[in-house]
């Protein structure tokens, strides 16, 4: 146990290093930990560690997955729901079975092996790609299709996975086995994930401190995996789901510092998963095996975007022909943002023991995603500024200045709760009202300056939602009907993707790119 715990403690010391020195060159970190992880796979320098593949899939792989739906925008992401099912559904499965044709007839593996280096490779990993979407403006909605894809593909995507490892170790395929097999997993993880999630988030609402809170969060996350995987269903969509009700009600019923809390407290943890995970796959490698896989790396490379690309052109061309319209320059960023991270490496380190060819599709999953965070992650700012899609610079001072009213007035509103319930002087309040009433005046003067760009678009939004937001709210204490409230949402919800960023209504940009 003590040597276990110090290679614990090198490993976290080696990633606290590596996520410091990134984030001073400004590098995306699981770009410079997978870097570091190759250097230290060619050096020998990382001692060979057996590891169960059932911590992975229990407690790895929820974490991830858990913090990812947190933090999603449901709001944005029901808005596009169609492209984002046309992705996660049919979406993989044609990415799946392209990306294994042609694994399958240039590696030469087997093809039921192919069929699961397909699934594992099927799984987007978009961690870099919405850090690049934070630091430049992109269309609102194509961030939100984005990350809605990734967070309901993962859960589809491996369960596709764990099939096929069963068929691998099975060594036959019985079609009706399979759908039994998928049904099970997916209506189970849905029923059992809505369940806990509609739990967990009633527990938030009444948790009295942030310890509290944090505590139940993860009894809610490891309840729903370890119960799910149990009864037979998925612990990945079950965790997705839950981790998406739990998030909508934190942002909609909690308090800003808890709200706060719980999602640090996440994204510290899967930080830390990132961090072993990267380094993990160095122990389980043998730098001869790597280096033996290169060239199969390059073609896996080149099957999995090409199974990419079926999957994007082709579903998204079938939505198009039914009338959503998705822009032929968002569908490029979705091909050359196919990223693959730590969820791929997490699914191929919980294959069994047993699987044929475990040992060449770890080294073969590291090597691509080696690849893809190197090639398509660093430079995908540069790509989306080349392509037209990410926003000019113009609008750096009005973000500034946003950013500015945004904070000053929630701090106006937290003082004026503080000064009612006592917990402040009113001689304290004033000073510090007027100290923020200056800062927003000084923002706004900013806004109205000529050449700064205001754009209204971002701010629209907000505002329908918090009408909506005081509709729902009246309904349920009874101050209007459900049907009256109900008809008005509707409305609401219009004006909300009309006003959305993006939305092909009334803006030259996307109209254009059809």
């Amino acid at each position: 146990m003590l040597e276990y715990l110090e290679q614990l403690l090198t490993v976290l010391a080696i990633g606290s290093a590596v996520a410091i020195s990134a984030k001073r060159i400004s590098v995306p970190y699981n770009v410079a930990l997978v870097v570091v992880g190759l250097l230290l796979v060619l050096m020998n320098m990382l001692p060979e560690t057996p590891m169960n593949p059932a911590v992975v899939l229990l407690i790895f792989l929820p974490i991830l997955i858990f913090q990812g739906a947190l933090s999603a925008d449901d709001v944005s992401m029901r808005q596009a729901a169609r492209p984002i099912l046309a992705l996660a559904v049919p979406g993989v499965a044609l990415s799946l079975l392209a990306t294994a044709a042609i694994a399958s007839w240039e590696i030469g593996l087997p093809f039921t092996v192919a069929l699961l280096l397909g699934a594992v490779l099927a799984i987007t990993d978009t961690v870099s790609v919405l850090l690049a979407f934070r630091s430049v403006r992109v269309p609102h909605r194509l961030a939100a299709i984005m990350e809605g894809e990734s967070l309901f593909n993962d859960g589809t995507a491996l369960v596709l996975v764990s099939v096929a490892a069963t068929v691998v170790v099975q060594g036959s395929a019985d079609p009706a086995q399979i759908g039994r097999m998928l049904v099970v997993a997916i209506a189970a993880g849905a029923v059992l994930g809505t369940a806990f999630g509609t739990l967990g988030a009633m527990v938030l609402r009444r948790a009295p401190d942030d310890l509290s809170a944090l505590l139940a969060s993860i009894v809610t996350v490891f309840a729903t995996s370890l119960l799910t995987e149990r009864l037979g269903g998925s612990a990945v969509i079950a965790v997705v789901l839950a981790g998406v009700l739990v998030g909508h009600e934190m942002r909609a019923r909690l308090e800003p510092s808890r709200v706060l809390a719980l999602q640090g407290f996440w994204e510290f943890a899967a930080f830390v998963v990132n961090v072993w995970l990267f380094l993990l796959v160095g122990m389980q490698l043998r730098s001869d095996l790597l280096l033996r896989e290169a060239w199969p790396i390059v073609l896996a490379v080149i099957a999995l975007h090409a199974g990419r690309a079926v999957a994007v052109y082709g579903c998204l061309g079938a939505l198009h022909l039914a009338g959503d319209r998705v822009p032929w320059r968002w569908q490029h960023v979705m091909v050359f943002g196919n990223v693959k991270g730590a969820l791929s490496m997490a699914a191929v380190l919980a294959l069994p023991e047993g699987v044929p060819y475990r040992e060449r599709l770890i080294a073969i999953v590291f090597g691509v995603t080696l690849v893809t965070l190197v090639t398509q992650a660093l430079p995908f700012r540069h790509f989306l500024t080349w392509l037209g899609v990410a926003g000019g610079g113009g609008d750096e001072v009005a973000d500034h200045c946003r950013a500015v009213l945004i904070g000053a007035r929630r701090a106006q509103t937290e003082l004026d709760t503080l000064v009612a319930a006592g917990l402040i002087s009113r001689h304290e309040h004033a000073e510090r009202w007027a100290e923020f009433q200056r800062d927003i005046i000084d923002a706004e003067k900013m806004l109205r300056k000529p050449g700064t760009r205001a754009d209204t678009s971002v701010g629209l939004p907000a505002v329908l939602n918090a009408r909506k937001a005081a509709i729902l709210d009246a309904a349920r204490r009874g101050l209007i009907t459900e049907q009256t409230a109900r008809n008005h949402v509707v409305a609401l919800d219009e004006q909300i993707l009309r006003a959305a960023p993006g939305h092909g209504h009334g803006h030259g940009t996307l109209e254009a790119d059809l």
